[in-house]
């Protein structure tokens, strides 16, 4: 099987099976490949929002330290390949297509006894446990897709450390309709024993994991704000202490140095873990570097200068919110361009009302696949509410046509999906 015909399974498992929840396929499917989930120390993420900045925050100290690192999200932003990386390069089209033959081999001989397909998300959930061991990683770094309890990636037994991210509310219908349920089941993944990590969280996400507690053996370590102390915080990073040291990231936005110091926690708890069997720990000048260092694209990302162009792929209420305040912060005078697309599924009407206040125009369009808002729907939707909103039937031209309503001093934020932001990226490469 080659790289092409891999996809194209891909693509036909997305269209016809969608989303299964529940771990009975992919548990069943690993074990016919040896179970490689259980073979390398996985660090396992979870949360709402800041999943991947925390794990880009991590992979970077810990590639520094010497280690090789497998890194599994989803989706991609650029290319589908970009789910699965070792040291930060992408494995290669031969890599995964041998991966997808035996992972469908495997398939095949399931269904011959009886059992249902795996899902898409299934299939490259065990690619990436497949070759993160064929690769012999040192670690594994799994970022849960939407949930945790019945995520296809809670089948792991071999982790160093659970990590719960920025908890708001997301895909409800699935997950519970309060931050309380939600959190509860992203708690899912922490099994008896393990160290879980939190991101600085709002009293209901405290309450729920103390609830959880109750009913389950583990230890927790929260990540403390009052620990922290800002130097500085703008549009090209920050400085701060925590407990006691000093560190700069170059990422922007405040949320994201509460997204730096959960993941030194992360590295204190993967410290524990190697001193415990006899590895080194990670030193702090490492720590200090890897942070310093380290980029995950389409979270308020500057890509290009003169009109200011901000790439930020908030796809839900809780993210939304953030971007505002972050907007509110660094461009207080300036002329401010949206450029939106989202899909149907998400809460659109609020989007509207936390960001049309911020806008001077804005350029609408239909994200990529069966789940993007229509365009023409949603501009009709915000021109209603006050904002001028004009639909546009390509990402190139809502960005000519932003770039020309901003002109060299304003600024123009792409928000509402992850799905665009990738094409947007290269096509802003082309701007002068």
């Amino acid at each position: 099987m080659n790289y092409r015909e891999t996809l194209n399974i891909i693509d036909e498992k997305t269209k016809n099976l969608g989303i299964t929840p529940g771990l009975d396929n992919i548990r069943e499917l690993l074990k016919r490949i040896e179970d490689p989930q259980d073979k390398v120390p996985a660090i396992h993420i979870a949360g709402t929002n800041g999943k991947g900045s925390i794990m880009a925050y991590v992979e970077e100290v810990l590639i520094l330290s010497g280690l090789k690192v497998g890194r599994y999200i989803s989706p991609a932003i650029f290319d589908y390949r970009e789910r699965w990386k070792i040291n930060k390069k992408e494995v290669t089209e031969e890599e995964v297509a041998e991966a997808f033959t035996v992972i469908l081999r495997a398939i095949d001989e399931m269904e011959k006894d009886g059992f249902s397909s795996p899902s898409a998300f299934e299939i490259e959930t065990a690619a990436a446990f497949y070759m993160f061991e064929k690769k012999d990683c040192d670690v594994m770094l799994i970022e849960c897709g939407m949930g945790g309890r019945l995520d296809a990636t809670n089948v792991m037994k071999n982790k160093i450390v659970d990590v719960l991210a920025s908890v708001s509310l997301d895909h409800m219908e699935y997950l519970g309709e309060t931050v309380k349920e939600i959190t509860r089941e992203k708690l899912g993944i922490v099994n008896e024993g393990d160290t879980l990590i939190t991101y600085p969280a709002s009293d209901e996400v405290n309450t729920a994991v103390s609830n959880y507690m109750t009913d389950h053996d583990f230890s927790w370590r929260k990540t403390e704000t009052a620990a922290l102390d800002i130097v500085k915080s703008g549009i090209d990073g920050s400085e701060f202490y925590y407990r006691g040291t000093r560190f700069s990231i170059s990422m922007a936005g405040q949320y994201q140095i509460y997204n730096a110091i959960c993941a030194v926690e992360v590295i204190h708890a993967y410290n524990r873990y190697a001193i415990k069997n006899g590895n080194d720990a990670v030193q702090y000048d490492i720590i200090r570097k890897g942070l310093s260092q380290a980029f995950w694209p389409g979270r308020f990302n500057v890509i290009h200068r003169g009109p200011y162009i901000i790439a930020d792929g908030a796809h839900n209420p809780d993210a939304w919110k953030v971007l505002a305040e972050s907007i509110r912060s660094y461009f207080p005078a300036k002329k401010i361009v949206f450029i939106l697309g989202v899909f149907k599924d998400k809460q659109y009407e609020e989007m509207v009302s936390i960001l049309s206040p911020l806008m001077k125009c804005c350029f609408v369009i239909t994200p990529p696949g069966p789940r993007g808002l229509d365009a023409k729907y949603l501009a009709a939707k915000m021109s209603y509410d006050g904002c001028k909103a004009v639909p546009c039937k390509t990402t190139r031209e809502a960005l000519a046509k932003a770039k020309e309503a901003a002109g060299k001093n304003g600024v123009i934020v792409a928000t509402g999906s992850l799905s665009y932001i990738g094409k947007l990226i290269e096509i802003s490469y082309e701007i002068d």
